[in-house]
């Protein structure tokens, strides 16, 4: 498991189907940490709607920090 971007926020950019149901589209979360599941590539986050499953990494994207806290560090 890689953890190196542990804590980065992201968002999915459409619909996807888990194994936990439907994960809508734009709902952001906390990476935790990304890995192979089932010999696929995926990342593992924390969802804003609860969720917690894996996700294929073309399915999502990494939101940039903002720049009040590039600042603040």
């Amino acid at each position: 498991m890689n953890r190196s971007r542990s804590g980065l926020r992201c968002r999915t950019l459409r619909n996807v189907i888990t194994v936990k149901g439907l994960l809508p589209r734009n709902t952001e979360g906390v990476f935790r940490s990304e890995g192979t599941h089932l010999g696929r590539a995926v990342i593992f986050a924390d969802w804003e709607n609860g969720m917690s499953v894996p996700v294929p990494p073309h399915e999502i994207v990494v939101l940039e920090p903002s720049a009040a806290i590039l600042q603040a560090a």
